[in-house]
């Protein structure tokens, strides 16, 4: 076996754990059960976003893509940032505070996972919770008067406009790593760390792209249809 397709194969199982877990409550009790089909298109995407046929996913209900990223959710923030957060911690307390690398990687950290809960919360407060309602004034559960209530309260361009790419601030890392380590690799707990770090950039990139090229467009489908149903 070559090199390349051992790393290969590692890293299409480290994707498939990946995609998985994030499926149990972490307890195993509430798993989210999704259909096989759209657990291997979300793989496929994970392998090459490339001319990836976003038609194929967008057949499945939104109800269940809004599950897999809510899911995702729960998932960076109760274990992959608390992961990151422990190897940050391993190289603390190994290298000391008086390290300059370091410094800057946990003041940058810090920022980051701030700025990256923020982020969360705020599809969680604002813009999913605005999708549910989309979906049951679809499934007749709203008047039309209360059906013009919700369209004139908020709309998903309001939401998009004000979308970051919160995936693209993590590239820094790497930066400040490579930045204080030009010649010879950086040391074991750092390329641990930056490891974890650049596998959550690949995460949080292909979870971006489910948002914006299929929950999104499927949402402004619905919009269309509940304003002509007026």
């Amino acid at each position: 076996m070559t090199k390349s397709t051992y790393n290969e194969l590692i890293n299409d199982s480290l994707v498939h754990q990946s995609v998985t877990e994030r499926l149990e409550d972490f307890g195993g009790k509430n798993r989210i059960e999704l259909d096989n089909e759209l657990i291997s298109l979300i793989l496929d995407l994970y392998n090459d976003d490339q001319d990836f046929p976003y038609q194929k996913i967008r057949k499945f209900s939104m109800g269940d893509i809004l599950a897999y990223l809510q899911a995702t959710h729960r998932y960076y923030l109760t274990k992959k940032l608390p992961e990151i957060e422990q190897s940050l911690l391993h190289i603390f307390s190994k290298y000391g505070q008086t390290h300059e690398l370091l410094a800057e990687l946990c003041l940058f950290f810090n920022e980051y996972k701030n700025d990256l809960v923020e982020h969360v919360k705020m599809e969680e407060r604002e813009f999913f919770p605005y999708i549910k309602k989309l979906m049951k004034a679809s499934a007749g559960e709203y008047t039309k008067a209360e059906i013009a209530e919700l369209l004139n309260s908020a709309s998903i361009s309001q939401f998009t406009e004000h979308h970051d790419s919160i995936e693209d601030e993590l590239k820094e890392v790497s930066q400040i790593i490579h930045r204080y380590s030009p010649v010879e690799r950086p040391p074991m707990p750092y390329r641990v760390f930056l490891n974890q770090v650049e596998f959550f950039e690949l995460e949080l990139r292909k979870h971006a792209i489910i948002e914006d090229h299929v929950l999104v467009p499927m949402a402004v489908e619905l919009e269309a249809q509940l304003r002509a149903s007026l």
